[in-house]
């Protein structure tokens, strides 16, 4: 797998100027920044590797907070990945509780070994919440609702010249997960969640071989929380799926009898933490994730499954 320690080595120099510039806001704001290494193993050319940025601003005494990210993928089959984003939110303080709404600006950026790219524009709406209503028992959920813009440069030879297509689509998207949650102790949770995600698209006329290009899918996720007595955090959590998702995908419609493809998905992961210092943290991830298609539901695509593992360290001032 390629790892572009390049990019990394940029980004740490980036993070060296962004502390040395931080001292003068640090008495203005809390701020938290994390950056890691990412990558993916999939047992084919699709495997990624690349840097990862996560920082987020909470002023003092002010109930906004900001984020920022960025992420760069580079794959083996050269196919480079690249996601920039910006959070705004603001969150309503209440006995027992908080409720925070945002709004989040994203764009992911895919360019392939032959110059075609894939370039879609994300605009999203989120409310998260939380609420406790004793010591044990409490609420704990999020919902999205956005637009994305979709923007699919294509090139390839036809009679040995060059041709380029561009074709454009929206998306409505939405993403909700509304859970329950139990309190062991203040250290440790367990939380139970409904997740239901999918995506509209305004594409489906005749040029497009009269088929939609939906998707949606569900599943039960299972989060838990403990705080060990030498600061050690240990967070696993499992992903399942309740039935077959759907995608209705108009790229692959030309090709095969099938109108769409059935899939499920499962995720076990493991999460950890440890604090170095008060204002240093190690933190790692890695997870394991299967897909299986439903039989005469495939379009031509096999059974898979990722390796997924990320290091970091998270600084916070």
């Amino acid at each position: 797998m390629k790892a572009d320690f390049g990019k990394a080595s940029r980004t740490l120099v980036a993070m060296g100027v962004l502390a040395a510039l931080l001292p003068w806001q640090a008495s203005a704001a809390k701020i938290n920044a994390t950056l890691s290494h990412e990558s993916g193993d999939y047992g084919s050319d699709y495997n990624y590797a690349g840097p990862r940025l996560d920082m987020t601003i909470n002023p003092d005494g002010s109930n906004w907070y900001y984020s920022m990210g960025w992420r760069d993928r580079s794959h083996d089959s050269d196919q480079t990945y690249n996601r920039t984003d910006f959070t705004a939110a603001y969150r309503f303080r209440f006995d027992g509780g908080w409720i925070q709404p945002n709004v989040q600006i994203r764009k992911d950026t895919s360019t392939y070994a032959n110059g075609s790219k894939l370039v879609t524009d994300f605009y999203k709406s989120e409310t998260v919440y939380m609420y406790s209503f004793n010591d044990r028992w409490g609420i704990w959920g999020e919902a999205t609702i956005g637009l994305d813009k979709q923007t699919n440069k294509s090139v390839s030879v036809v009679d040995g010249k060059v041709a380029v297509s561009e074709m454009k689509n929206d998306y409505l998207s939405w993403e909700v997960e509304p859970g329950v949650r139990y309190y062991f102790t203040d250290g440790s949770r367990v939380t139970l969640s409904y997740y239901n995600v999918g995506q509209r698209s305004t594409k489906g006329g005749e040029k497009d071989w009269g088929f939609a290009d939906h998707k949606s899918s569900q599943q039960a996720r299972l989060y838990y929380y403990v705080n060990t007595p030498i600061g050690l955090t240990i967070s696993p959590y499992i992903r399942l799926p309740l039935g077959y998702g759907d995608t209705h995908a108009w790229y692959d419609s030309a090709a095969w009898a099938e109108t769409k493809t059935q899939s499920k998905t499962s995720r076990y992961a493991l999460q950890l933490a440890y604090p170095l210092t008060d204002s240093i943290q190690l933190q790692g991830e890695y997870y394991f994730e299967e897909t299986k298609y439903k039989e005469g539901y495939t379009m031509g695509k096999p059974d898979g499954e990722v390796h997924y593992l990320k290091l970091g360290v998270r600084a916070a001032f």
